[in-house]
């Protein structure tokens, strides 16, 4: 939730037309169906792409598909659905309503240590997410806490195909709660900083294989 375009440093050295756009400011209470809509409209190439997401980007990402037209939509280290989450944090969905008295200034200290603590990062990769994290905004994190304890995946299925990714050591979000095409060995939840070139691979190789199917 707090991390920006440098979590996608690796992929997009690799892949020179990898865009990754900027939050927009999400309306109070909004949900991430509703957020998607806006952000969607906000950044449409106005042709054929492919689309995707990394963690809480990822669950964003499936509901902007719907909005754009999209050839395929990546996830990495992200969930389909609320189905995917780990027990805890389907236990919290029933405290949704309590995010907003949260000090999430001091709750996201806490979201950096379970981060770098849920897999394999170096120091140079820690002080990279850590960087950005510091920066990000605690109003946001507070809409996005909740936002994500209410969402339970899209509300119709999904047209194009979905290609996912995972680390076999994600702590936030379990690789065997999820559907993933591909587990990275070693991987934590920030695979996409600790493991670049298995991203970037993954990717391309999909791409490559609805690029030769149109």
């Amino acid at each position: 939730m707090g991390a920006d375009e440098r979590v996608f440093a690796g992929q997009c050295k690799a892949i020179p037309q990898l865009r990754v756009p900027k939050w927009i400011t999400p309306a109070a209470g909004e949900s991430i169906a509703r957020y998607a809509e806006r952000l969607a409209a906000h950044i449409d190439p106005g042709e054929p792409c492919f689309f995707g997401g990394a963690s809480f980007g990822g669950f964003v990402a499936l509901e902007m598909v719907r909005h754009l037209d999209v050839l395929a939509c990546f996830l990495v280290g992200s969930a389909r659905s609320a189905a995917e989450f780990p027990r805890t944090f389907r236990a919290l969905r029933k405290m949704a309503f309590a995010t907003g008295a949260i000090p999430f200034e001091v709750a996201s200290l806490l979201s950096k240590a379970a981060l770098l603590s849920s897999g394999a990062l170096t120091g140079k990769h820690a002080a990279a997410l850590l960087a950005q994290m510091a920066e990000s905004d605690a109003a946001f994190l507070r809409w996005a806490c909740r936002a994500v304890l209410e969402w339970d995946g899209p509300a119709t299925p999904i047209r194009v195909p979905i290609f996912q990714i995972h680390g076999a050591q994600d702590l936030v979000l379990p690789a065997a709660n999820t559907c993933a095409d591909e587990i990275v060995a070693g991987a934590g939840h920030a695979l996409s900083i600790s493991h670049p070139q298995a991203v970037t691979d993954f990717l391309v190789r999909k791409m490559d294989i609805i690029l030769q199917h149109r």
